[in-house]
């Protein structure tokens, strides 16, 4: 039996450790979980202290989301494999989603490097897609022999299909997630302002750094269609209201990550037997096929996306058969213990 330390800054019931940590140990696996209480000294040496009590029968160190510092600091004093979750990396994150920082500047170049250490100090990375491997092989210098490409699936106790849960009586598209500039959520907006007269309601339930510039564009606009909420639900409340709706949008923009990335709510929608409508970028078509298993319609093109939303709409049969195929794909290929067990096999071969 395997024997792994995961550790992580971010907290352990968070799908993008949580998944993962229930589906290796469905794999057999023993998995022994550290969180720090915070990032600073203290909390760095206790848990150096815990993955040395743990180390000698250990087969692998698992460096869980949002903890490339971790990946660099426990790198001499563990010695055996490192598995680091490269999901979102720093810059990734804060230079190019959140525009925290200019490429070139002091914070952007320390940013980059410490996702370079934690790139190179391990022994293997866990990647979103292929299209983020080769961008992280050539941008950090880092043999892609050590990037896999390790699906996020979703944690299958908050989210999951329920029969019993009917749906609205007017046909709702559902927009839900952080509003981002990769999020495209301006889109929406203008969508729901063309289908103003087709009977088509639209829920946004977002929240982000760009609720100011939706809620001007909502206001400009005025689609009388369109509700906008910004309170976090919780998990249970939010999983009723999306399966509640009859389609589900993903991510909508042309932006320069949603080559790379794959959002969480693709995940959610397939599970939970819910049509998907995203933009065809290159990161979330090698999950999902236009026509498949999802939609797809032009990125950062509202005439597009309305497009799509009608055909939906008034091809019921085909959109059925979209989110049977999907949930399909996911019970087959997505569940926690298959994506763990792909994991584990990988970490039998050699690096």
């Amino acid at each position: 039996m395997k024997k792994i330390i995961y550790i992580s800054y971010t907290r352990l019931d968070y799908s993008l450790n949580s998944v993962y940590i229930k589906g290796l140990r469905q794999n057999g696996a023993e998995v022994l979980c550290y969180k720090l209480p915070s990032k600073d000294i203290g909390s760095h040496l206790k848990a150096l202290n815990f993955v040395r009590d743990n180390k000698k029968n250990s087969d692998a160190l698992i460096v869980g989301y949002d903890s490339s510092n971790l990946a660099v600091f426990l790198r001499p004093f563990y010695w055996k494999k490192i598995i680091y979750s490269a999901v979102l990396p720093v810059y990734e994150r804060l230079v190019f989603s959140r525009g925290l920082a200019s490429p070139f500047s002091p914070k952007g170049i320390y940013y980059w490097l410490i996702d370079c250490l934690a790139f190179n100090f391990s022994n293997l990375i866990m990647v979103e897609s292929n299209q983020q491997a080769e961008y992280i092989s050539k941008s950090y210098f880092v043999s892609r022999k050590k990037l896999f490409r390790a699906w996020i699936g979703v944690d299958d106790d908050k989210f999951f299909y329920d029969p019993s849960i009917p749906k609205l009586p007017v046909f709702t598209v559902v927009f839900r997630g952080a509003l981002m500039p990769e999020a495209g959520a301006e889109y929406v907006v203008q969508a729901a302002k063309i289908l103003e007269g087709e009977n088509i309601k639209f829920i946004m339930q977002s929240g982000g750094m760009l609720l100011d510039k939706i809620e001007k564009i909502k206001k400009e606009l005025n689609p009388k269609n369109l509700e906008l909420r910004s309170d976090l639900l919780p998990y249970e409340e939010l999983r009723v209201l999306m399966q509640k709706c009859h389609l589900s949008l993903g991510q909508l923009s042309d932006h320069t990550r949603l080559d790379r990335t794959i959002p969480h709510k693709v995940y959610e929608s397939l599970i939970m037997k819910l049509p998907y409508l995203t933009a065809s970028n290159k990161g979330i078509l090698e999950l999902v096929k236009d026509g498949e298993t999802c939609l797809a319609c032009k990125p950062a093109n509202a005439r597009s996306l309305a497009d799509k939303i009608l055909w939906a709409k008034n091809n019921s049969q085909e959109l059925e058969k979209i989110a049977k195929n999907g949930y399909e794909f996911y019970t087959q290929n997505l569940t926690p213990q298959i994506i763990a067990g792909r994991l584990l096999n990988k970490m039998e071969s050699p690096v």
